[in-house]
């Protein structure tokens, strides 16, 4: 059966209640819909912004804000993590079956197999892709030089981030807001470049600064993507693929405490930081090497170490190991406390003592104590910005860093 012949025929609301539970669907009725949260993987909100409605008779989903995507049944399997064959062959599956988490008829259900958490992965990477030069000339246009004395600066500087090298950030020149005026985002917000594997940028990333209840006084989120169409792709170390080793964290600047201090600390590693608990990292830089993951201690984190350390292992990690929970405070507050170089020897002996991963795939060999991270000598750093490869260039041409 043809694509547009299917789509009449799935309920959205139940697919979404089927994708992602039934807590996701609170607020949608079944006859009209309405505005939930982004349930999409990498895209969680507190304020709902998830349209979801019937035009004539399709349904059909809309993010206002955010990645100011909008789809179909078929492109929400997609962004799910489905691959184009299994997105049409779930809506062949589901087409005239009613669903679990709604008032009607039961029905036997077909067999059928989820795909695995790195087809789900390999999905979701799949829409994710270098900004275009078009797109980084808009970012040129969005974004307005780091002003030292901006709150934005203080807020990296009390984070142990302003100024380094690795880290292109900006902010914005100007309110950023809906169609319908709805502002989303403050001028001066902090803008923060997420640089790829391939050390280009990937996605605009957008910090709303305040404390929660002044955001949620405002309106607010936390954070948002400025530029529709790119997912929520982790952020990459400088020279990314050159270390001996690779760290995820849950956060993409506590991926940048962790780079800047591995530098200080002369550790060879690798680091990617996540788009929050539900983000997918990047693929890339896993085969064959020991990986390292932290998250934080909270439900949430803990559901994200299992993820990420099966999809780990399933791309062909050496091993995978959990890194200790910090008494309190993230990686970057701990930068901005203790300092790069104290915080650097606290992250190296988080990474000597880190633990073997509990998720089981099956029998592996047994592994023995974490594998030693070379050590720079004394008062050097990775050549990263040596002549081996030139730092990247950040979008007013000057080198990564305060802009």
């Amino acid at each position: 059966m043809k694509l547009s012949e299917l789509l009449p025929l799935i309920h959205l609301p139940d697919l979404i209640a089927r994708e992602c539970g039934p807590d996701a669907v609170r607020g949608l009725t079944r006859e009209r819909g309405g505005v939930i949260c982004d349930p999409r993987p990498g895209q969680r909100e507190t304020r709902p912004s998830f349209s979801v409605y019937r035009q004539g008779n399709v349904w059909r989903w809309k993010r206002h804000g955010g990645d100011e995507a909008s789809g179909n049944a078929y492109g929400f399997l997609l962004d799910c993590g489905y691959s184009e064959t299994q997105a049409r062959e779930e809506l062949h599956r589901l087409a005239g079956v009613p669903l679990d988490g709604w008032q009607s008829a039961p029905r036997p259900r077909i067999a059928y197999t989820p795909p695995s958490s790195l087809d789900l992965a390999r999905g979701a990477l799949s829409r994710y892709a270098p900004l275009t030069p078009d797109e980084l000339a808009q970012v040129g246009r969005l974004l307005a030089p780091l002003d030292e004395r901006s709150p934005a600066a203080q807020d990296l500087r009390r984070r142990g981030l302003l100024g380094w090298a690795g880290l292109q950030v900006g902010v914005l020149r100007s309110d950023f807001q809906t169609r319908e005026g709805k502002v989303l985002a403050k001028r001066g917000a902090l803008g923060l470049l997420m640089t790829g594997p391939d050390g280009q940028v990937w996605g605009l990333k957008v910090r709303n600064l305040g404390t929660a209840s002044e955001l949620e006084t405002a309106g607010v989120d936390r954070y948002i993507y400025r530029l529709a169409k790119h997912g929520a792709p982790a952020w990459c170390s400088p020279g990314y693929g050159q270390g001996q080793a690779l760290l995820i964290t849950e956060g993409e600047l506590n991926g940048a405490a962790a780079s800047r201090v591995a530098q200080v600390a002369g550790l060879s590693l690798d680091v990617q930081g996540l788009a929050g608990a539900g983000g997918v990292p990047h693929l890339v830089g896993m085969m064959g090497k020991p990986v390292y993951l932290y998250g934080d201690p909270d439900p949430a984190g803990l559901a994200c170490l299992a993820r990420v350390g099966e999809l780990a292992q399933a791309a062909g990690a050496a091993e995978v190991r959990v890194l200790a929970a910090l008494p309190a405070g993230d990686f970057c507050d701990r930068l901005g406390e203790q300092g790069a170089a104290a915080f650097g020897a606290q992250l190296h002996t988080l990474l000597e003592e880190a633990q073997i991963s509990a998720v089981d795939l099956g029998p592996r060999p047994a592994f023995g104590p974490p594998p030693v991270l070379k050590t720079m000598p004394s008062g050097t750093v990775p050549s990263i910005w040596g002549q081996q490869k030139q730092p990247c260039r950040g979008i007013w041409g000057q080198k990564r860093g305060v802009l």
